[in-house]
């Protein structure tokens, strides 16, 4: 870019989802790198300003009320025109192309979907994608034009100091009692993304007899799953419907993270914490497994995988072996390994 760093107003677009935003870290954060003194937004959808808050590198967060439709969408390029010189779009969709196409920045760059490799690997099994870039290195893929370059860290999210008395908070743990205590993320929006709650439960279990502690998460929609599942272990405290920072500073205090693929797992993995992640229906092509963390995936060779590109609310062979393979102590030895990984001790 021609322009100096001072000048320069950005904006970057990524309405949603939770991992989704997560995953924009390293990108925001190799942009503020490249532009020390620029002033950068970034755009979300409204119920994700509290994850967006936890990147580096934006100056603001602005939200945009996707119920809002058409007529918000087309106030919000009003206030958006001819005030970015730089439009960095995450997202590509219709939203986002209209605002980058309409708002009149001086550039605009996008990140790449892969849609048709997708569908071609969903619907015929055909691999096109050859390497398999992880998601935030396909973001940062899309900066190559403006400069930037990555860092090589992973999502380093940001959390404050103070963050640990929410923690404190939700579970009443003492500090020293936190390298005894596991949380366990038993939802994701799809079904197909699910382990069953039955073998949340069996883990439960297993972690008990070895006096682990357990917390059990989730968002407020998951609210019934983490209840039932918390209920069937115990001592196991249920926390669901809390802010991303309150989830992040109990994540912070805790020794290890189980997840379901979902943004709690992403959430996991940019707090650095151990996380072992369960997988289903996706593969290591959509470039969502947990990004340069300390981690272990536990998934199935199966010739129907993928069946969907975010998880559907059945298994189409109706034998949902992606999920139903695991079971309890193959979770458990993973958790095993892990922590001996990362020089923690366990029974």
């Amino acid at each position: 870019m021609s322009t100096e760093s001072r000048e320069e107003r950005i904006l970057v677009i990524r309405f949603s989802s939770l991992g989704d935003i997560l995953l924009a870290a390293p990108a925001l954060r190799a942009l503020r790198a490249r532009f020390p003194d620029a002033h950068i937004d970034l755009l979300v959808a409204r119920e994700y300003a509290d994850a967006a808050a936890l990147l580096r590198g934006p100056n603001r967060v602005l939200t945009f009320d996707r119920a809002a439709g058409w007529g918000g969408l087309w106030k919000l390029r009003g206030d958006l025109a001819r005030r970015y010189t730089i439009l960095v779009d995450l997202q590509n969709s219709f939203r986002s192309a209209f605002l980058r196409t309409t708002a009149l920045p001086t550039v605009w760059v996008k990140a790449r979907r892969y849609r048709l490799r997708r569908w071609l690997l969903i619907r015929f099994k055909w691999n096109r994608y050859g390497a398999i870039p992880p998601v935030p290195l396909r973001y940062l893929k899309a900066l190559e034009p403006l400069g930037v370059a990555d860092d090589g860290r992973g999502l380093d999210l940001f959390l404050p100091d103070d963050a640990a008395a929410s923690a404190s908070a939700l579970t009443g743990e003492k500090p020293a009692e936190s390298e005894r205590q596991i949380v366990l993320c038993p939802g994701a929006r799809h079904a197909t993304k699910r382990w069953p709650p039955e073998r949340w439960i069996s883990l439960g279990g297993l972690l008990r007899a070895e006096d682990y502690r357990m917390v059990v998460v989730g968002s407020a929609g998951e609210r019934d799953v983490v209840t039932f599942v918390a209920a069937g272990i115990e001592g196991a405290l249920a926390v669901s419907g809390h802010t991303i920072r309150e989830v992040a500073a109990l994540f912070r205090r805790s020794a290890a993270v189980i997840s379901n693929d979902s943004g709690l797992m992403h959430l996991a993995a940019g707090l650095d914490k151990p996380v072992v992640a369960l997988f289903g229906p996706t593969v290591p092509e959509f470039g969502f497994y947990p990004f340069r963390a300390r981690s272990v995936v536990l998934e199935h060779a199966l010739n129907c995988r993928p069946c969907s590109a975010m998880g559907t609310e059945n298994c189409p062979k109706q034998h949902f072996r992606c999920m139903l393979d695991t079971h309890s102590p193959q979770v458990l030895q993973a958790l095993h390994n892990l922590l001996k990984e990362n020089g923690a001790s366990h029974p």
